[in-house]
């Protein structure tokens, strides 16, 4: 199962796996302590077959926020391009996903396949998953559902577990690895503004950086450094929605060297520009006022 999203507990630094959106999306919704960040892993080269069979037919095809993965688990549950989906409701996509991974999934994940059935029908359209939300809450609030529905959640898959993932012979070595990983992380999420090595993160996880970044990877399907990138962008797309600073003043507060590798790294994670993103939020919040 590819739908991955991580969760990522501020207070620890800790991202756990979960059944959702997947690689390269942008996501941006918020619990009360907890926050959706996305991954993505620009070394993953070596893919199978069907991943760049559905690199061809679905992110090729620039549906907006949707990445290989799910493209990828689309094929696998029998669609194999968009027009197979034309006739089909995200609600019957997510309530099959889940039959047959036998787990339930996040809700975002059904945001996701509510955004492929639009795409399917509406080509031109540019709407991300997120601009699903409240059409799927207004659907499950009046239909639920299914009595069927897997009662396992997705987090108890050995898969999402973040400490099984660490290549160990012993379960206490794995245990051991994953504590000293957490230090780093934990250690990124409070400082991502400082200038932070690979090197440093090492030391703090008391490994040596080799062995650091073999293990990090290992657990977390990306280096460090792109961990260290995704937490100052979601970081931004806080202080966007949350303050009135300028995107200048922003670039700093996250780490960033300059406004324009800012502003490229953004667009690249999000779709859209800094500013277009803060906007959004701000016509979606007026919207929501009425």
């Amino acid at each position: 199962m590819n739908l991955i999203n991580n969760y990522l507990d501020y207070n620890t630094g800790e991202l756990y796996d979960n059944v959702g959106s997947i690689y390269r999306d942008a996501l941006t919704h918020i619990t009360d302590d907890v926050e959706l960040v996305s991954i993505m892993d620009d070394d993953d080269i070596f893919l199978p077959n069907h991943f760049f069979r559905a690199e061809q037919i679905f992110v090729k095809q620039s549906i907006p926020s949707i990445g290989i993965r799910f493209a990828h688990d689309l094929i696998g549950m029998g669609y194999y391009s968009l027009k197979d989906l034309k006739r089909k409701d995200g609600a019957t996509l997510t309530n099959q996903y889940e039959r047959q991974q036998g787990v339930w999934v996040d809700s975002c994940v059904e945001d996701q396949f509510r955004l492929v059935v639009h795409v399917a029908n509406h080509p031109d359209s540019k709407l991300n998953w997120w601009n699903f939300t409240a059409e799927r809450k207004e659907f499950r609030k009046q239909h639920g559902y299914p009595p069927s529905r897997p009662k396992r959640p997705w987090f108890e898959l050995p898969q999402y577990q973040t400490e099984k993932q660490i290549p160990a012979t012993y379960e206490a070595t794995q245990k051991d690895l994953h504590k000293k990983l957490k230090l780093a992380l934990s250690y990124m999420s409070k400082h991502p503004e400082e200038k932070i090595t690979v090197a440093q993160l090492a030391d703090i996880a008391q490994l040596s950086p080799y062995y650091f970044i073999r293990i990090f990877r290992s657990a977390y399907e990306m280096t460090p450094l792109q961990y260290l990138t995704r937490l100052r962008l979601k970081r931004a797309s806080l202080l966007l929605k949350k303050s009135t600073s300028t995107v200048g003043n922003i670039v700093p507060q996250c780490g960033f060297d300059n406004e324009s590798a800012f502003i490229r790294l953004f667009k690249k994670e999000f779709g859209m520009t800094p500013v277009a993103y803060r906007k959004e939020f701000q016509d979606k919040n007026a919207k929501a006022s009425k």
